[in-house]
């Protein structure tokens, strides 16, 4: 594998919020065409900031962020969705006043022209949505939220997905139902880097895993590796250990 194989790659990246605090120090990630590769790790290790930083949204000091071999660190979001990156933040990322349909259109509101080939692609992976097309975004339960905010992400046809804590707030029925559409978005060939707090179902579904600490890959290989790596277990995932023994 080349490294202009790879979908997407950081390079030594060091980011972060406030001049001279880095959240990111020296981090080396890669997703491959088709891959999901899931980010985890400890509080404050800098996993979202790691999407937001490749998403333009933090400041980046030093590093590299490249898309199919092109440097696109540090470029505004509206260009980077443009050039195939498709974001999908932890929270307010549904437009609550307007229809599932209205949320979608916005997706490819940079290349209007995909809107009705895109549109059969996500309903053909979420059939429930192309059922509901009229209703509210704001009446939909977080779980149908987040079908409903990746869906949009993938209107522009995105080379990669990032996802930060797809899950997250949701029961324990939602978040199984989340990771299948990660895992069915990610079946339909579009790569995806998912940074994840419920570690143990990351690590089921992805190919690949990078365990963070403190900014930097600490680390890395197969999801189901880590997930019975006792070091990782020990360090990263606490009471993972008993619930890994017990499955």
């Amino acid at each position: 594998m080349t490294p202009n194989s790879h979908v997407l790659k950081t390079t030594d990246l060091v980011a972060g919020y406030i001049p001279e605090v880095d959240i990111l120090n020296g981090t080396n990630t890669y997703v491959d065409r088709g891959e999901l590769v899931g980010i985890i790790g400890p509080n404050g290790a800098g996993k979202s900031t790691l999407l937001k930083a490749i998403f333009g949204l933090v400041p980046v000091r030093s590093g590299a962020v490249s898309l199919n071999g092109e440097d696109i660190t540090g470029l505004r979001a509206n260009r980077l969705v443009a050039k195939g990156v498709g974001f999908v933040p932890q929270t307010e990322n549904v437009f609550e006043s307007l229809t599932i349909a209205e949320n979608l259109e916005m997706g490819c509101y940079q290349r209007p022209a995909l809107l009705d080939e895109r549109l059969e692609f996500v309903v053909s992976l979420f059939p429930e949505l192309g059922r509901r097309l009229g209703q509210r975004a704001g009446s939909l339960s977080g779980g149908e939220r987040q079908m409903v905010a990746m869906s949009r992400a993938l209107m522009m046809d995105p080379h990669v997905l990032l996802l930060d804590e797809p899950s997250a707030g949701l029961s324990p029925v939602r978040q199984d139902e989340t990771f299948l559409n990660v895992a069915r978005i990610n079946a339909a060939g579009v790569s995806v880097m998912m940074v994840e707090q419920n570690a143990r179902r990351c690590l089921q579904i992805c190919d690949r895993a990078y365990v963070l600490d403190m900014g930097r890959d600490a680390h890395v290989g197969p999801g189901r590796d880590l997930l019975a790596d006792p070091a990782v277990i020990r360090l990263y995932l606490g009471t993972l250990a008993e619930d890994h023994r017990a499955g």
